[in-house]
């Protein structure tokens, strides 16, 4: 006969996270980020599923594990949230030895140079077909062949022809 495991109850609940805290508080981490009690949540279930009895009577065994396995689990959670702070290379160093060109010149400058968009909207704004510059506006919004099939209300036949009237398009203006 298969038992129905309890939940735990509120009192356990507070006493959980006040263990969880005062982990986080000898290591050092903050005690609001979600993402690290849930993390810590997880290693403690982890070590109590695993041995629910250790934490009956005196239960120092299960506790002394518990706290092993959450410190370490926070720990690395620690690590991979300090490598996305600092150990990302900096924009400054150059691409390579054989290219002395630092990184940040090779980045798209977010208001930088215009003149391409400008001069692409002004190309799309002079094609004819209206179907065609539905199609660019709706490809550049994301949307894809099939979406715009639908949203449209077009023909298979017709997307395909208007798409590749878009392609031929497209290959006249690379060609300017």
């Amino acid at each position: 006969m298969k038992r129905k495991k309890r939940d735990f109850s509120p009192r356990e609940r507070r006493l959980i996270d006040g263990f969880i805290k005062d982990i986080c508080r000898s290591i050092g981490l903050p005690q609001g980020i979600r993402d690290l009690h849930q993390c810590a949540w997880e290693a403690f279930l982890s070590v109590y599923r695993d041995a629910p009895f250790a934490f009956c009577g005196d239960g120092i065994s299960g506790w002394k594990r518990a706290y092993l396995i959450i410190r370490e689990a926070l720990l690395q959670e620690k690590r991979d949230l300090d490598f996305w702070l600092y150990e990302q290379e900096s924009l400054d160093i150059p691409v390579s030895p054989e290219i002395p060109v630092p990184r940040l010149e090779l980045l798209s400058m977010p208001h930088g140079d215009f003149q391409n968009s400008v001069c692409l909207h002004d190309f799309l704004h002079r094609i004819k077909s209206r179907d065609t510059r539905l199609m660019v506006y709706d490809l550049m919004a994301g949307d894809t062949i099939d979406e715009i099939r639908t949203y449209r209300r077009w023909s298979r036949d017709h997307t395909y022809r208007t798409y590749n009237r878009l392609r031929l398009r497209m290959e006249e203006y690379l060609s300017i």
